[in-house]
């Protein structure tokens, strides 16, 4: 954005602006940014979260094998979500990002709401397509305001913050969903899930400013992608940790699209019992169980990893993959237990451990790529960061394992041939703690670098 379209838009522009003129301290104005900021992510996984719950009944309704609904729980959606993140990031890098945020919110809420018309495959892949499209303008644009909104000794705990909206809008959608969707079915559940978005995207443009515009001047503008791609990808720790993510990312993603699946295959007998005795839906318990262990222990995970990335970082840099590296290890340990015990309770119990360990990262691994990137290419970097780790996580995560839970199913059947394709995917995080572990070697010169604005 030049500097005469900035002072076309005095919402944006300044703390004087009506856009909160309620919160005139800078500490209010934060604490409101950074709950919005949250609140949208939190929206984002929702989002995502609630085609995995109601999974089930989506399939049987539209007639989907294993293969096709692992392409709409996360193939389809990491088609553009991937691959227009990179310039929706340039645009943010250079201009309002308070602006593609909120467009971004209101864009993938809609697509959300219209899912719930889709009569066939083809339309339901269509839709989560663009509900990718607008999620891609979420995450980097809004890691790259907290950034520059606080201070370097509060980053890791205020990004972590950010990144409570994944496991609280992730059990939202499991909660609600499973409720939900025994009442009014998949497709009004799915329509419900958009609306929220429409008042949070409406929020977001009226009440938040960039920074970089309140001082009336063009942001520096970014190097060429190309000259971003290269300093970065000449960075062997940012390309581990992008790696690392990635690789986490395919754990998670491919464990979550079929949790309800598995404990609505493999443990329906218990299930039975259960919904008996506590006067609830087999799915409805699946939902407060996976939303609300999960989510806790998810949330507690991003705080620790946060307040672990302000202190231990602080000290060494380098604990900030360490961190990482060891929820990785934990998280995959979590999810394997998770699909291997036979009871039910237990297992879902256990999704708590896996949860906590999933989002451990999330404070100090994001702070690692910022510290990696130069101050003006952050959201790119992010950005990224995030077509990798949709494309393997999103992409190649949901559905793999779906391709593989077809296959074992011609061998052991449809409840233990999930099992077994379910118990393949924490392999992958393993990989991810070795990349973040591998990661450590040079990130310190790595990161002094980057602060100067230089490379080898």
């Amino acid at each position: 954005m030049s500097s005469s379209e900035a002072k076309s838009h005095p919402v944006a522009a300044g703390p004087t602006s009506p856009a909160a003129p309620h919160m005139s301290g800078k500490g209010t104005y934060r604490t409101w940014m950074l709950g919005l900021l949250a609140a949208a992510y939190a929206l984002n996984l929702l989002d995502r979260q609630i085609i995995n719950i109601v999974a089930e009944p989506l399939k049987r309704d539209l007639g989907l094998s294993d293969a096709q609904l692992g392409a709409v729980t996360g193939l389809s959606f990491a088609l553009l979500y991937s691959v227009v993140a990179v310039p929706i990031a340039r645009v943010a890098d250079r201009g309002n990002r308070v602006r593609v945020i909120g467009i971004a919110v209101l864009v993938w809420s809609a697509f959300t709401a219209a899912s719930g018309a889709a009569t066939n495959f083809v339309q339901l892949l269509a839709m989560r397509v663009g509900v990718g499209v607008g999620e891609a303008g979420c995450g980097p644009p809004s890691q790259s305001l907290i950034a520059d909104e606080f201070p370097p000794e509060k980053r890791s705990s205020a990004l972590a913050i950010f990144w409570l909206g994944a496991p609280v809008g992730a059990a939202l959608g499991l909660v609600a969903g499973g409720l939900l969707v025994s009442q009014i079915g998949w497709r009004w559940t799915v329509v419900a899930a958009g609306v929220p978005g429409l008042l949070v995207g409406a929020l977001v443009l009226r009440t938040l400013r960039d920074p970089r515009l309140s001082r009336r001047e063009a942001p520096p503008a970014p190097p060429p992608l190309k000259t971003v791609l290269g300093r970065l990808l000449s960075r062997r720790p940012f390309v581990l940790v992008m790696l690392g993510c990635g690789l986490l990312s395919f754990t998670n993603y491919a464990s979550m699209a079929f949790a309800a699946s598995f404990y609505l295959r493999v443990h329906k007998a218990q299930l039975e019992t259960l919904s008996t005795s506590l006067g609830l839906e087999p799915i409805a318990i699946i939902g407060l169980g996976l939303g609300l262990l999960g989510g806790a222990g998810g949330a507690i995970g991003a705080i620790v990893g946060g307040q672990l990335g302000n202190r231990l970082g602080s000290i060494d840099a380098r604990w900030l993959v360490f961190i990482s590296a060891i929820g990785s290890a934990l998280c995959a340990a979590g999810y394997f237990a998770m699909f291997s015990v036979p009871d039910v309770r237990a297992s879902l119990c256990i999704f708590f451990i896996a949860g906590f360990f999933s989002n451990l990262w999330a404070g100090p691994g994001t702070l690692a790529l910022q510290r990696l990137a130069e101050a003006p290419t952050r959201a790119t970097a992010l950005a990224i960061n995030l077509f990798v780790s949709s494309a393997i996580g999103l992409g190649l995560g949901p559905f793999l394992i779906g391709i593989l839970s077809d296959h074992f199913a011609a061998i052991q059947g449809e409840a233990d041939g999930l099992r077994t394709a379910l118990l393949c995917a924490p392999l992958a995080g393993l990989l991810s703690a070795a990349c973040y572990f591998a990661a450590s070697i040079g990130l310190r010169r790595q990161i002094s670098l980057a602060e100067k604005g230089e490379t080898e």
